[in-house]
């Protein structure tokens, strides 16, 4: 029997009003928080603020004493970049609230519109920071250290450009479970669209970042047929990155279409018998941003937190607890997740529109028989 979890609302970019997907579709931020009066007409602060020098800025963030930190980074990995950081800057202190990727930015902006500024930092994907730039939550902030991005990344506005860390999906598999079904090693996303895999993999309906790697990769209108394909072949649909993983490493079912490339990797070190996985080639990818929230109460100790992880000791603690991908620290990235040579990045859309967003949404959900 197929099995099909309840799709929440869309991945990010969300309301506050969690109207279901299959009802209403995805409404953004920028389209229906017009209330927060802070936007501006939509728009926002654009200027730069000078940065301070790093010891008057130290001085200032010791002063304040801590900071808070609204996060998609994983639960198992915030303890450990918290005690690099405080390690690193005795006095200031991180409190760190670890939200998903679909309820950081409404949570964000409602408090925001109720008068109250908690957060001072958030690292979310760069589609939900780039509405929460237009309804006015953020406030831009330029680091001293930052990599070349890549072209397909220079469309982030001035002082939204702290790419924390990127995000691969890939196709991860269970070997055993794959042999004992006797099915063919997925090795790219076509392979799941065959009579052998119906009903044996699983898909998430909310990562339309993927959904815009593909397009990114193929085109729309060859994209839309793959996706189709896939959610014609019965897929699994799933509410999380972690829950995919999670099943596929139990065997049931044999695979996952889009999991993150850093997770999978993770977990196939820790057990090679029961997950492996598959880079498509292009391969999707997404920018993770860092940005400075509004009104910031301890402004100091947040942009010194931001200088931190961005700076070449923040981005190795980066690569090297998490597993995640650094656009400055490439000599460290895990190779089997992150090699341009050899599997070109097929960027999700950095700056979109929310009109467009929620017309990608609808058509990806729907291919997936998710709506």
């Amino acid at each position: 029997m197929r099995r099909r979890g309840a799709p929440h609302a869309p991945r990010a970019l969300l309301t506050t009003l969690r109207s279901p997907v299959r009802t209403s579709g995805a409404l953004l931020l920028a389209g229906t928080l017009t209330a927060c009066g802070t936007a501006g007409g939509g728009g926002a602060v654009t200027e730069v603020a000078p940065a301070k020098q790093p010891g008057q800025l130290l001085a200032q963030a010791r002063k304040e004493g801590k900071l808070l930190w609204y996060t998609t980074f994983a639960d198992d990995d915030v303890a450990e970049m918290v005690s690099a950081f405080e390690k690193t800057y005795p006095g200031v202190k991180v409190e760190a609230l670890r939200l998903s990727a679909d309820k950081l930015p409404s949570r964000l902006v409602t408090e925001q519109r109720g008068g109250k500024f908690n957060a001072d930092v958030i690292s979310a994907d760069s589609e939900p920071v780039y509405q929460l730039i237009k309804v006015g939550t953020l406030a831009p902030y330029r680091v001293p250290e930052i990599p070349p991005l890549p072209p397909q990344l220079e469309d982030l506005p001035d002082g939204y450009r702290n790419v924390v860390y990127i995000n691969t999906s890939t196709i991860a598999y269970n070997p055993q479970a794959v042999a004992a079904q006797h099915l063919p090693v997925p090795t790219e996303l076509a392979d799941l669209t065959k009579p052998a895999w119906k009903g044996r993999f699983s898909i998430d309906p909310k990562a339309i970042n993927w959904y815009e790697g593909l397009i990114s990769a193929m085109g729309h209108d060859k994209a839309l047929r793959l996706v189709k394909k896939l959610g014609d072949n019965e897929p699994r649909l799933v509410e999380s990155h972690t829950q995919s993983l999670t099943e596929v490493q139990g065997g049931e079912p044999a695979a996952v279409a889009n999991a993150y490339g850093y997770k999978a990797a993770a977990l196939k070190e820790k057990t090679p018998k029961r997950l492996a996985f598959s880079n498509p080639n292009p391969l999707p990818s997404a920018a993770v941003l860092e940005e400075l929230a509004k009104k910031a109460p301890h402004p100091a100790a947040a942009k010194l937190f931001i200088d931190w992880i961005m700076s070449k000791e923040g981005q190795e603690k980066v690569v090297s607890i998490t597993n995640h991908i650094s656009l400055s620290d490439l000599a460290h990235d895990d190779p089997t997740v992150w090699n341009e040579k050899k599997w070109k990045p097929a960027w999700s859309t950095p700056v979109i529109e929310p009109d467009k967003y929620n017309i990608l949404l609808q058509e990806y959900q729907k291919a997936l028989h998710a709506l």
